[in-house]
């Protein structure tokens, strides 16, 4: 019986994570929905890039063959 009650526990447990990760999920999709609005209206304030400002590259991110040569990559 010991065995079927932490077993019922375990599943509940699951059920209850799967749930928090699917709100999590919704989270984020409406957040980076809501960051691509702001993207597109001139009026807020520092959601829109500067044309001029070339982004800063981080090691390894989106790193094209010539530039890992360079640096010794793989």
């Amino acid at each position: 019986m010991e065995h079927e009650e932490q077993a019922d526990h375990m599943e509940e447990d699951a059920d209850r994570l799967e749930q928090h990760s699917e709100q999590l999920g919704e989270r984020i999709e409406n957040i980076q929905d809501d960051w691509e609005r702001k993207e597109q209206d001139v009026s807020v304030p520092g959601a829109r890039p500067d044309p001029d400002d070339e982004e800063e590259s981080l090691p390894g991110v989106d790193a094209d063959e010539e530039t890992m040569s360079e640096e010794g990559g793989p």
